[in-house]
């Protein structure tokens, strides 16, 4: 599993002993919090002012044993203590370290906080995540998510892999299909690949349910020109992705938006062009939602029949297998793949795929 790192207090500055310094406490921890890293990893803690440039930066390290590190940067000039910073906290590789080839989900996921100072303010209560889809992008994805403790406006695991595994799917096209999916370029789902491939006079339609920050949408509408995207989820994630589809830069004649969606009560026209795809990522997790969801993406492709499903899980326990069942009861079939991330320890986490329809495709 991918580990994050997280602001337990934000960053602010404090004037100490007659000088200034950054201080912040972190942690890194699972997407649900629910256990930390638990090997020595070095990290780089990086202040920097306007337009990116480091200010002031130190090494530190993790250790196995923490549950929380406290860091302090400083003393800070004066003149850098009285203009707006942010905080940026990194595993600090050697110089002799190369980067893996194929998915580059890293084991610990950094973390840049929201402006802050002069004023002995704290920043929001927001982290800036900078997602790559593969090693050879030079210009990151940027997500913000909440340092709180609700899940619903965090990145998950399968979110991650899905933006990769979506850039690896575009960008196979014309290519054969490797039988190591998991490594190789290709996706083992043809309808998929056809969804994504296809040229069209008019945009490919996209719904995300249980969107959360909206990672993975907005990964898909800056990666696919011609790509329309409708974001949904409860009304408690508004704010945040909204916020990052004010950021986003889609591709030529893509384009977002968000809507609330209760699955337990979907509107009669949720678009207005029938539906191509719809994305499911991490949904599965409450078993006790299983039955609403099930329903809300059977009443979508009764109104759109020609739509595949694409649902990502990372699995966390054995009540969701309830999904599988209710889908086949639906009368949907899927292809599956897999995705392999790294786990701490040097070992591999999956992310399951499937594409839904109401019958494989060929």
């Amino acid at each position: 599993m991918v580990y994050y790192v997280r602001f337990l207090k934000t960053p602010k500055v404090q004037q100490q002993k007659g000088s200034f310094a950054i201080s912040a406490l972190i942690c890194i921890t699972t997407d649900l919090g629910d256990s930390f890293l638990a090997e020595d990893v070095d990290l780089m803690v990086r202040a920097s002012g306007k337009s990116s440039r480091i200010a002031f930066e130190r090494p530190t390290k993790w250790q196995a044993s923490n549950r929380e590190l406290a860091i302090t940067l400083g003393p800070l000039p004066p003149v850098l203590a009285q203009q707006p910073l942010v905080l940026t906290v990194q595993v600090q590789h050697p110089q002799d370290y190369i980067p893996p080839r194929g998915p580059t989900i890293p084991l610990v996921v950094a973390a840049t906080s929201a402006p802050f100072g002069p004023r002995p303010t704290p920043a929001e209560k927001l982290i800036l995540r900078r997602i790559q889809y593969s090693s050879g992008d030079t210009r990151p994805m940027e997500i913000w998510e909440e340092t709180g403790n609700s899940i619903a406006r965090h990145i998950w695991d399968a979110g991650l892999a899905t933006v990769t595994y979506i850039h690896k799917t575009v960008n196979s096209r014309g290519k054969t299909a490797s039988k190591e999916s998991n490594n190789g370029t290709c996706s083992q789902m043809p309808a998929l690949k056809q969804v994504l491939s296809t040229s069209r006079n008019t945009p490919l339609q996209v719904v995300e349910l249980g969107a959360g920050c909206g990672i993975v949408g907005i990964a898909l509408a800056q990666m696919l020109p011609n790509c329309s995207v409708l974001l949904t989820d409860l009304p408690e994630v508004g704010e945040i992705i909204t916020r990052n589809i004010n950021a986003a830069q889609p591709a030529t004649m893509s384009s977002l938006r968000y809507q609330n969606l209760d699955w337990d009560d979907p509107p009669e026209n949720l678009c207005s062009q029938p539906i191509d795809l719809i994305l499911v990522s991490d949904c599965t997790y409450n078993s006790d939602s299983l039955p609403a969801l099930v329903s809300a993406l059977d009443r979508l492709v009764r109104t759109s029949p020609e739509a595949i499903i694409l649902v990502a899980l990372k699995r966390r326990h054995d009540s969701e297998t309830v999904f599988f069942e209710l889908m086949e009861s639906a009368g949907f079939a899927a292809d599956k793949d897999n995705l392999l991330i790294p786990s701490q320890h040097g070992e591999d986490d999956e992310i399951e795929f499937y594409c839904y329809s109401r019958s494989v495709k060929d």
